[in-house]
């Protein structure tokens, strides 16, 4: 650990990260503005034992991996690509931006594998196919035992923030989280006034996210992008029809692994974006939408 790691938090550069330490790159605005502030707290050059990974599952939209490349450009950076790939030792693939997955095949060759598909209480998506490959990366790849696993949550995500400590105080994979923005009360605005500045930007709105039919979403913003972008769903209606006849080991029918979305289809929710009853989604929350249905933690942050 360095001189720095030992400082008190409150008088310390909080992106100056411990070490060594891997940096959790969603390819979101929030996890760049983390990234360049790293960077720039070690004068413009990260040192060889921090290292930045970006985990595809094949279904962040073209502006994502674009944007990846160009901060990697821009920046100097070696940004590692990883996909989930069974055949691959320790099931982890290194990718590049030409051979990145980009129609969602590390995430359906899971569904394939698993025979059920993700929801909100079995997010299988974000375990297998993004914390577990990047783990894996810093275990067999980097030879590491221990380290500190850098992630993009803000000051103003404390529900998120308190869970994932609260959830080191158990941890056995050998990485030990790091909050940098939330050490430094970064917030949404001030990630969003400092883009403005910037040479280049994330061309995706701020709504749609990097996987942009991602069943954590609320309704009413899967509606609203599912009515601009019909064909973004189709990807998940076929998911969910590859599993439609699933039956447990006594033979009933398991409902909650055939569905992303508890009670309602992708195919029901491209029909609901597509007819007019739903109109009022795009501006507010559905009836079945509780406070708790945004409080879902994802490795894809922001």
């Amino acid at each position: 650990m360095t001189a720095t790691a030992r400082l008190p938090r409150s008088i310390r550069n909080s992106y100056r990260v411990p070490r060594p330490a891997v940096v959790s790159f969603s390819g979101g605005r929030t996890s760049a503005y983390m990234l360049r502030h790293i960077v720039d707290a070690y004068g413009g050059s990260l040192p060889p034992d921090i290292a930045v990974i970006f985990a595809n599952t094949g279904l962040e939209r073209p502006e994502t991996l674009e944007f990846v490349e160009v901060c990697g450009r821009a920046w100097g950076l070696d940004i590692v690509l990883v996909e989930y790939d069974w055949d691959t030792p320790h099931r982890t693939r290194v990718v590049d931006f030409a051979t990145a997955s980009r129609n969602g095949e590390p995430y359906a060759a899971l569904i394939d594998r698993k025979g059920f598909v993700p929801n909100p209480t079995l997010r299988a998506c974000t375990h297998f196919l993004k914390r577990d490959r990047i783990e894996s990366y810093a275990r067999h790849r980097l030879g590491l035992k221990r380290w500190h696993a850098v992630i993009g949550l803000r000051a103003d995500e404390q529900r998120r923030v308190l869970r994932m400590r609260a959830r080191n105080c158990g941890s056995r994979t050998g990485a030990h989280a790091v909050l940098p923005l939330a050490d430094a009360g970064v917030r949404e605005a001030d990630v969003l006034d400092w883009w403005k500045r910037q040479p280049f930007d994330l061309g995706i709105p701020s709504y749609a996210g990097n996987c942009a039919c991602c069943f954590l979403k609320g309704r009413a913003k899967l509606i609203r992008i599912i009515r601009e972008n019909p064909t973004l769903a189709d990807w998940w209606i076929e998911q969910e029809a590859k599993v439609a006849n699933r039956t447990g080991p006594d033979g009933r029918a398991c409902e909650s692994m055939k569905r992303f979305r508890l009670g309602e289809t992708y195919a029901e929710l491209k029909a609901a974006a597509l007819s007019h009853r739903d109109l009022f989604d795009d501006s507010e929350p559905a009836p079945d939408e509780s406070a708790a249905s945004d409080s879902f933690d994802c490795h894809c942050t922001d």
